[in-house]
């Protein structure tokens, strides 16, 4: 795991300052990508967490706990630098970030394997954008 950078720190900024309408976007995005109910959103994160889909304390892009949770890491484009997907996450709209990390929390989910699900994310069934798909297509090479 890399050290924080300056764009971490930026990235979980704003995600502090827009953690509400980040939160109803990733919630309403899981719905729109039919993610079953029970997987959107977690509230084990942290003792006394509320539920939430949107995380802005994460830095890791996501999180799968009980359920899909994206986190402030989404806003980092150096999120990937110097590893697979670097590149094409880097180039990536917010909206492809947040399908992609989706897509690989479900997958997740679904096969209980972090490596299994980045080559699982790059085929996944879910309606993601082209973007996304090319960022989990990068990430599973």
């Amino acid at each position: 795991m890399q050290p924080p950078s300056e764009a971490s720190d930026h990235a979980q900024d704003f995600a502090r300052r827009y953690a509400l309408p980040l939160d109803a976007y990733c919630a309403i995005r899981m719905e729109e990508l039919k993610i079953p109910d029970s997987l959107i959103g977690a509230d084990d994160l942290r003792a006394h967490m509320k539920w939430t889909s949107f995380d802005p304390e994460g830095r890791e892009g996501g999180t799968i706990t009980r359920g899909i949770v994206v986190n402030s890491g989404v806003l980092n484009p150096e999120l990937l630098k110097g590893e697979k997907g670097g590149k094409a996450w880097e180039e990536a709209r917010l909206r492809d970030r947040i399908d992609a990390i989706i897509a690989h929390g479900y997958e997740e989910s679904r096969l209980g394997d972090h490596l299994m699900a980045l080559k699982a994310a790059a085929k996944t069934k879910l309606p993601i954008t082209n973007g996304a798909r090319r960022i989990c297509r990068a990430m599973a090479r």
